[in-house]
């Protein structure tokens, strides 16, 4: 059975990020194995949702356990470290924070998952972290790390070495994106990537996305676990409320980018042929 999996700073961006094609391959009989490095602890209660007694960290698991659900994510597997906040908040100083984890300490632990579940791709963030959050690109660097690792069979990490045969990063083409963002606009809405014609920086050169997976028969799965996730996206949230013209542009296509190895052979449009 082939395998994929995908590491994601905080819950929530394994279903924003990777939602569509993590349901399309459960779908088609892929196991499927999501990497959460963080519980959320620096997250808000953006939705306004009545959290009762619960800690919000508490809610956002509960959130995460449901929306992987949702997605038939075959395995969980929590990196065990804290949320580390948005750039220059206190949270980045926070001893046990992603942040500041020791990278190959970090890595061994990824690369223990990989060898143990040998996907046939890994999926992370970019260098930049998507949208610059210090996690994201600790995610990007401590997968990086653990895929050498679990390839090299000197590394002291547990398991048989296994060599991944694909790495990808995920991203928004920056003409996707320029397209949605100024659908929105001519329609009166609000856009999140701002509100003047060019929008805020974000996204890449369209030439450099290697691999467009097709998830239109899987949006609605993808936005029923964004919307497990009610603390962080409540029903006036942006991915909640894209125009029905709008949803298979902005939603039913996920971009990467094919930064190790090579694109699976009879698989145009996938990360891993079934």
């Amino acid at each position: 059975m082939s395998v994929l999996l995908c590491v994601h700073p905080h819950p929530d961006d394994e279903s924003i990020a990777c939602g569509g094609v993590l349901a399309r391959a459960a779908a088609e009989g892929v196991r499927t194995v999501v990497v959460t490095c963080t519980g959320g602890e620096e997250g808000e209660n953006l939705a306004g949702i009545d959290l009762g007694d619960v800690p919000l960290v508490e809610h956002r698991r509960r959130e995460l356990d449901a929306a992987v659900a949702i997605l038939d994510v075959t395995v969980h597997h929590r990196l065990g470290y804290r949320d580390s906040g948005m750039a220059g908040t206190a949270g980045n100083d926070h001893p046990a924070s992603f942040h500041l984890a020791d990278l190959d300490e970090a890595a061994a632990r990824l690369a223990a998952i990989v060898r143990a579940e040998r996907p046939d791709a890994v999926v992370s963030d970019d260098e930049h972290g998507s949208y610059g959050h210090p996690d994201h690109i600790k995610a990007h660097h401590v997968t990086v790390r653990a895929v050498a690792l679990a390839a090299d069979p000197d590394a002291a990490v547990p398991g048989e070495p296994w060599r991944v045969p694909r790495r990808y990063v995920h991203t928004f083409s920056r003409t996707r994106l320029l397209d949605a963002h100024r659908a929105l606009l001519a329609a009166g809405l609000a856009s999140p990537f701002g509100d003047d014609d060019e929008p805020a920086p974000f996204g890449v050169d369209d030439a450099q996305v290697t691999t467009r997976v097709d998830v239109t028969g899987h949006v609605a799965t993808k936005i029923a676990a964004m919307g497990a996730h009610a603390s962080q996206i409540g029903p006036d949230a942006f991915f909640m409320n894209v125009p029905a013209d709008l949803v298979d542009t902005f939603l039913g296509v996920e971009e990467f980018i094919l930064e190790e190895g090579t694109a699976p052979a009879g698989g145009a449009d996938v990360l891993v042929v079934p």
